[in-house]
């Protein structure tokens, strides 16, 4: 993807969480408030980014108030509906918070992103691993069928090793995952403009071909639910 555009498409994202009720009504009605209800907190002029103790509409599950910041992009509940990025929810809580930590220290770096960890504290970094770990990830509408049988890319052998191993809670659970974001993070593994000493080498091996496949075998997988406790 284009940086640049990826940049602006950002910054309009980032922009509606700072224009006031409208964002924040926007996010309660995606979160199950009745229209009319979501209505009334914009009457009352309720600010995009609430606080603990701002008043939700019956119906709506309560949620930390930082991760109203997340809404715009991943969804009020962890569910991006944009492919380009990530669902975050029942995501490892380790490897949530590792990746909030990068951001933070700038060792991962995202022009969204980096505008939104900047006035986190390490507290606040926990509170939201931990909230989006909790949240159940959705199933793909419409998964493509694997006819019984059929082969697996040979390459999701090395990736079962630790995607799939329980024991490395730091790796992050691939399952039901966006399609392009995947195929876009394994591009920048290969490219080396993402970091990780295992997965650059392991990606730098991959063809065009290899982490279109990847990216939708695990897409296509369903979810475990309730998310899982790794």
């Amino acid at each position: 993807m284009d940086l640049l555009a990826d940049q602006r498409r950002c910054a309009v994202a980032y922009g509606l969480r700072l224009v006031g009720a409208a964002a924040f009504t926007a996010a309660l009605w995606l979160a199950g408030a009745a229209p009319a209800a979501a209505a009334e907190v914009a009457r009352q002029g309720v600010q995009a980014v609430p606080t603990d103790a701002t008043a939700y509409p019956a119906g709506v599950v309560r949620q930390p108030a930082l991760a109203s910041q997340c809404m715009p992009c991943h969804g009020p509940n962890g569910n991006s509906q944009n492919p380009d990025w990530p669902k975050l929810a029942g995501q490892r809580q380790p490897y949530l918070l590792q990746q909030l930590q990068d951001f933070k220290s700038g060792q991962r770096r995202n022009p969204m992103m980096d505008a939104v960890v900047v006035n986190l504290q390490a507290a606040d970094l926990k509170t939201l691993a931990a909230h989006f770990h909790a949240q159940t990830r959705s199933q793909l509408p419409s998964p493509a069928a694997r006819p019984p049988g059929a082969a697996v890319h040979p390459a999701v052998a090395s990736c079962t090793a630790c995607h799939d191993n329980a024991a490395l809670p730091g790796t992050p659970d691939l399952v039901g995952q966006q399609q392009p974001y995947l195929a876009q993070q394994l591009r920048a593994y290969r490219a080396g403009t993402r970091k990780n000493a295992i997965m650059e080498p392991l990606a730098k091996g991959l063809s065009d071909a290899d982490i279109t496949a990847l990216a939708a075998y695990y897409s296509t997988l369903a979810p475990a639910a309730p998310a899982r406790s790794r």
